[in-house]
């Protein structure tokens, strides 16, 4: 029987951006693309998992502050009898006008547990905090005499007035709110839409939405559909859309307006406050636009109409739900986290024997993220020789780690662990509190035995829990990240450590990612000084150690620079060649204004004369989705699998080889291995 080696102390895995000056432009950015169909919802782990104000956190956006079902049955939203629409959208008020049903939204929202103090701002970049309602909260915009009861909105909402919505950012359309790939990837989980992110971080009870921006004249009919979804999904939420119209007329090069009769129509149909800013605009010099500009952008007379006129409807929408309350102590009292599901011991698993050719197997876990929801999908071989694919371990399992043969795995299902003999199907079972939150929380150590995390026993330091394990081939030292995990892949790292033989605990503020070489001799990792508001936190070079000389032994890497507008590329990934002579490197060309991967570049450094080599490149957004790669045991041979997204909307996964013999570099392997609705990608994988 092989010997398992649980730690002492262990645990679960797994700043905000500074404010930027406001952009140039409002350049659009996404490619519409049909919503996927919902999957399932991921099974439960059986864990709550808590906020750090105390309050348990939940993936859906509707329970951000819910009570237990069991206490307060769901009460469904009344549905509102469509108003009639304007004969012509440019008759709507310049101020709206409140209707009952603004008042039944508004209480359902509160049944929810949305906060009565917090609003959001789903736009583009004339909405962003800078220019937008963010005015009244730095002091560059105050209420004149005759609206001096705004102060009282001002001080009740000032955290929403200074703070920044992932929702509103240059580049977005009605599209782009509703599409994974352009959640700000440092504050939303993967799979999360901006707005669903925005309602798990900010729990509004009301939200302006002020989305003035389309990508393509021809297909302008499609901004109504998204809307739709937009006030669909905000209202069954219990928020309270307020809607503005704009100024200009640019989404058709000024032939008619397209926009603006949609968002007056909607507004009607759902009775739901509507802005119409146009209208207001007509008094001021150009309409409002700025006359020296390309006609979209507003003067500064225009900003300040409307952030007054977003204000006065703020106000008045807040004082009619509220009534006689409003002004009062903002926040809402949150209910207490639903006691800890029991769930029974899981049986183990059925094992499907994979076959593998000269070339070995590649065996890697799959996930999939349902908004932001992590769920495990199964554990795979793929023979690189015929581009056979196994399912060794069905949906519900991830891979942990292989064996240097590639006769064991080390699996788990949630917190149970297992190791899996691949040659013959036996399965011993090693933890049911092992702790799974983490990128890697196990592996095999140089003698075979098993290493991981246990939630029964977890790994404190003065800055958080043991998450993640860094693999090493130093049998008396334990590496990891610390901090604090509120759900799967959804941890926020305080640092790495160390552990020695005798439990003691050192921090390492050098090191971000470490990876040790096969032989030991190496270390590379990112410097996490690095990483400042300058370059938005995004770390552009590899620093690599020798292990027993530390930073005398230091060497370090930088890559090519990369031009473009608010381009900031980042060190995303990097492995050492099986001989350790060699270091293969997936750089992230990343658009700090479209928050977005433009390019995923791969180089190939050889320390021993220090050369560098680039590898290939992939145009698209595959390195923010998680691309992963493995050395072929020989070392002569690369795979590199990224998830890619089609027009339809949907994730495939994809296979590129690269030949070191040969020179070939990125040479696609194949198409489509997976295609899935849902956010997909792979874990942990490895060649053997």
């Amino acid at each position: 029987m092989p010997s398992y080696r649980p730690l002492r102390n262990q645990f679960l895995l797994i700043p905000l951006i500074a404010i930027m000056l406001f952009v140039s432009g409002c350049q659009q950015t996404v490619q519409e693309i049909t919503a996927a169909a919902p999957a399932k919802p991921a099974s439960a782990s059986g864990l709550t998992h808590n906020t750090p104000s105390g309050t348990a956190e939940t993936d859906d956006p509707k329970g951000a502050a819910q009570q237990d079902s069991t206490e307060t049955p769901e009460v469904p939203l009344p549905t509102a009898t469509p108003a009639p629409t304007l004969a012509d959208w440019r008759d709507a008020p310049i101020m709206p006008e409140i209707s009952d049903r603004v008042a039944e939204i508004y209480a359902e929202g509160q049944r929810q547990g949305r906060d009565p103090a917090s609003f959001s701002v789903i736009g583009d970049c004339q909405s962003i905090p800078y220019v937008f309602i963010g005015p009244y909260g730095r002091g560059a915009l105050e209420p004149d005499a005759s609206d001096g009861y705004l102060w009282d909105a001002i001080d009740y909402f000032n955290t929403s007035i200074r703070r920044w919505s992932v929702t509103a950012r240059g580049g977005f359309t009605a599209a782009s709110i509703l599409n994974a790939l352009q959640a700000d990837p440092e504050q939303c989980k993967p799979g999360e839409t901006p707005l669903t992110c925005e309602f798990r971080l900010n729990n509004p009870a009301y939200v302006f939405i002020t989305l003035e921006t389309w990508l393509d004249p021809e297909t302008i009919d499609r901004y109504e559909v998204y809307l739709r979804q937009i006030l669909n999904t905000v209202i069954d939420n219990g928020t309270v859309p307020i809607l503005l119209t704009k100024a200009d007329a640019s989404e058709l090069r000024g032939e008619r307006h397209v926009i603006n009769p949609v968002i007056v129509n909607l507004a009607y149909e759902y009775q739901v406050p509507v802005i119409n800013f146009w209208r207001a605009a007509q008094y001021l010099d150009n309409y409002g636009i700025d006359p020296n500009r390309e006609g979209f952008h507003l003067s500064q007379a225009g900003y300040n109409l409307k952030n007054t006129l977003a204000l006065r409807a703020l106000y008045a929408v807040w004082t009619s739900v509220e009534g006689a309350d409003a002004g009062s102590t903002p926040g809402v009292d949150r209910p207490a986290a639903p006691p800890t599901a029991t769930t029974e011991a899981v049986p183990d698993p059925e094992v499907t024997l994979p076959k593998c050719g000269e070339s070995g197997c590649v065996f890697f876990g799959t996930a999939q993220s349902e908004d932001g929801s992590v769920a495990a999908q199964g554990v795979y071989a793929y023979d690189v020789a015929s581009q056979a694919l196994t399912q060794v371990l069905p949906a519900g399992y991830d891979l942990q780690d292989a064996s240097d043969d590639g006769s064991r795995l080390l699996v788990n299902y949630e917190n149970t662990l297992w190791t899996v003999n691949v040659t013959d199907g036996q399965v011993d079972r090693v933890s049911e509190t092992f702790a799974y939150f983490g990128r890697q929380g196990a592996y095999f150590d140089v003698e075979g035995a098993v290493v991981f995390l246990d939630e029964a026993d977890p790994i404190r330091t003065d800055a958080g829990i043991a998450f993640t394990l860094h693999k090493s081939p130093q049998a008396d030292r334990l590496y990891f990240d610390a901090g604090e995990c509120s759900a799967k892949d959804y941890c926020q790292s305080e640092g790495v450590f160390v552990m020695d033989a005798e439990g003691q605990i050192a921090p390492l503020p050098e090191y971000q990612k470490p990876v040790f070489s096969p032989d030991g001799s190496w270390v590379a990792f990112l410097n996490p000084k690095a990483a400042t508001s300058l370059n938005y936190y995004h770390i552009s070079y590899l620093l690599v150690d020798k292990v027993d000389q530390g930073a005398a032994g230091r060497r370090t890497l930088y890559l090519p620079e990369e031009h473009g507008f608010e381009v900031y590329p980042e060190v995303a990934d990097f492995g050492f060649s099986p001989d350790s002579r060699q270091v293969y490197l997936l750089y992230d060309v990343y658009s700090e204004y479209y928050e977005k991967s433009l390019r995923l570049q791969t180089y190939l450094w050889d320390l021993n004369t220090g050369t560098l080599f680039d590898f290939g490149d992939l145009q698209g957004p595959a390195a923010s989705l998680n691309p992963r790669f493995a050395w072929s045991p020989d070392g002569d041979h690369l795979i590199l699998f990224t998830t890619e997204v089609t027009g339809e909307g949907e994730y495939q996964i994809s296979a590129y080889r690269t030949d070191l013999q040969t020179g070939e570099k990125m040479v696609l392997l194949d198409e489509a291995i997976f295609s899935e609705t849902d956010y997909f990608f792979l874990t942990n994988v490895y060649w053997r």
